[in-house]
């Protein structure tokens, strides 16, 4: 069963062992104890959440009855979590609790999909916390992917009548050429006014110079990072911002972004 024969808890021969998804094996009754302290596994660490005794899957079932569904599981939810940042989740719909549930036995990730020009992000499980009888999970997620969705598919739920979507997906790859040199170079300037006029110290003046990069840059993958960055400053529920945090037309986005900050250079111009 396992290198270790004994429980690492309580050092005695295992009593109803169980696997958590990271292979680690515990006697039934001490696992549970364990993870109602923390939602990780008492040897490694990864996060694996108490959901021995869920009604969706059963942490004692064999690996090879975990649905093998070409893709990611697929959670439909209209929002911006920046990239590294996180957000919290209750997860209560049957299909997404099981959703959460195979995360947990995999990778600890899955898919959100806002549904803006196909894009997407890929986040990973930071806690999970079962309630209710694990009919609701209460889940902090980190965005760690920006992607792009090529398909879909489906599968039923045991006893259900909704479906689990899954997408398959690509990484980015932002579109440039000298167009996007030249927006980006306005918009550093730009920048630069603004800081002069609002005669910021030093401390804030880095700190936008930073977002906003080297105006001289040539890295393609630096300006598509600091123009993430900059969008990220401005309210992402106002005029469609949105849409252009996912958007792979970074000459798009360089417009708007440049747009919002001439704006506020003549506002700070005319105070």
């Amino acid at each position: 069963m396992s290198q270790q024969e004994n429980c690492s808890i309580c050092f005695e021969d295992y009593e109803d062992p169980v696997k958590l998804p990271c292979n680690h094996i515990f006697c039934r009754d001490c696992i549970v104890v364990a993870l109602e302290q923390r939602q990780s596994c008492p040897i490694c660490r990864r996060l694996c959440c108490n959901y021995i005794n869920s009604p969706f899957l059963s942490i004692t079932q064999p690996e090879e009855s975990l649905h093998e569904q070409e893709g990611d599981p697929c959670f439909i939810y209209r929002i911006t979590i920046h990239h590294n940042a996180q957000a919290q989740f209750n997860f209560f719909e049957k299909r997404y609790v099981e959703m959460i549930t195979e995360a947990l036995k995999k990778n600890l990730t899955f898919i959100i999909d806002p549904q803006y020009n196909d894009c997407c992000m890929r986040v990973k499980l930071i806690e999970c916390v079962p309630v209710h009888q694990h009919s609701i999970y209460v889940c902090t997620v980190q965005n760690i992917q920006r992607l792009k969705i090529i398909g879909f598919s489906e599968r039923n739920i045991k006893d259900s009548d909704s479906k689990l979507k899954y997408a398959t997906t690509q990484s980015i790859i932002d579109n440039f050429d000298q167009e996007t040199l030249i927006l980006y170079q306005k918009l550093h300037i730009c920048i630069e006014k603004i800081i002069e006029i609002l005669s910021l110290n030093e401390n804030a003046k880095n700190q936008l110079l930073a977002l906003a990069g080297n105006k001289d840059e040539i890295q393609p993958e630096k300006i598509s990072k600091h123009s993430l960055e900059l969008l990220q400053t401005i309210q992402m529920c106002e005029n469609g911002l949105l849409k252009w945090y996912y958007s792979t037309d970074i000459n798009g986005r360089l417009g708007v972004i440049l747009k919002h900050y001439e704006s506020y250079l003549n506002y700070c111009q005319n105070q």
